[in-house]
């Protein structure tokens, strides 16, 4: 299915900022995405976001994948070009796995990067809301290279 970009971006910043959120967790790290696009012109990133429904948890995890597309095959600055996004939504069930996926376009590397940050902003607000119903210490986010947090290992797919 074909959307704009801002369909995707809202999809999921209303899915993490939902009052019955209890967990998130962070797969591919959003802040270093930029660097990883201006040298190949691809990035993308990867979160699990577990809301508790009913009395079940249940875990989404969403996937978002860019690719610039230059007409030219030498790239002066990966950041002018535009290109396609590729984002899924994949849900965990007591029946199995079921993905949703959607497709995008992004006029520049900008345009992309605004969508990124509200993703980003919306993330953070949530995982600091949750580590603070935890009374965890407060921690340096940029001192933590993978954030979890009301998600236990066992519920994510970590190779097994």
């Amino acid at each position: 299915m074909v959307v704009k970009i801002s369909e995707i971006t809202e999809e999921i910043v209303d899915l993490l900022s939902k009052d019955n959120v209890v967990g998130l967790a962070t797969h591919r790290h959003l802040p270093h995405e930029k660097a990883i696009y201006m040298r190949h012109g691809v990035c993308g990133f990867s979160i699990d976001v577990m809301l508790e429904e009913g009395g079940v948890k249940t875990l989404y995890s969403i996937l978002v994948n860019a690719e610039a597309k230059p007409k030219k095959k030498i790239v002066d600055n990966w950041i002018k070009y535009g290109g396609r996004v590729t984002y899924y939504l994949t849900v965990k069930s007591e029946k199995g796995l079921k993905t949703k996926k959607k497709i995008s376009t992004y006029r520049d590397g900008e345009h992309l990067f605004r969508q990124v940050e509200e993703v980003r902003q919306a993330f953070y607000r949530k995982y600091k809301e949750l580590k603070m119903k935890q009374e965890v210490a407060p921690v340096k986010l940029e001192e933590e290279i993978f954030h979890m947090v009301g998600i236990e290992e066992r519920d994510l797919f970590l190779g097994v």
